[in-house]
């Protein structure tokens, strides 16, 4: 009986550590959004080019740790709203350069704290044999519960919408 109870006191901790990082995500969302009317998601992406513009999606992708198309669908919502420009580059004519604008930049000086930055210097500061461990034990977590078939996304950037069905016309 011992070992059970041990065992529910394991997954217990590794529950309430789970739900203080969702938490931690959610409630850093909501700050952003409140005071800056965009995602952390897409402050995660005006912090990233804040100190250096992109070459291009892929290169901005591997600055933020995330998946090309991911990073494309932010860049759009920020160019929308004027806070990124894409220009096509002066050396390939088939990649556009991604710059922060004016307007981008006074919302990243105003805005609260990017959370996903700090989980990433957290996880580069570990020692390597602690990083190997916690990959392992998440990517186990992952396939456990079937979530390894998911297509990872930017942390809370809003799923793409579905597209609607087509109706066939009766002829």
């Amino acid at each position: 009986m011992a070992k059970r109870s041990e065992k529910a006191d394991k997954a217990t901790a590794v529950m309430v550590s789970l739900r203080r990082i969702v938490r931690f995500l959610r409630l850093a969302d909501r700050e952003v959004e409140a005071a800056c009317e965009i995602s952390a998601a897409q402050l995660f992406v005006l912090d990233s080019l804040i100190a250096d513009s992109a070459a291009s999606v892929t290169e901005l992708a591997r600055r933020t740790l995330t998946d090309q198309s991911s990073v494309s669908t932010v860049v759009a919502r920020l160019v929308e709203r004027g806070l990124v420009k894409r220009t096509p580059s002066r050396t390939d004519r088939r990649r556009a350069e991604l710059t922060i604008t004016a307007a981008g930049e006074r919302m990243v000086k105003r805005a609260p704290r990017v959370p996903q930055a700090a989980m990433i210097t957290a996880i580069r500061d570990m020692p390597p044999d602690r990083r190997a461990e916690l990959t392992r034990a998440l990517e186990g977590l992952a396939t456990a519960i079937g979530a390894d078939e998911v297509a990872p996304r930017m942390l809370f950037e809003d799923e793409p919408s579905p597209k609607p069905a087509r109706r066939r016309s009766r002829r």
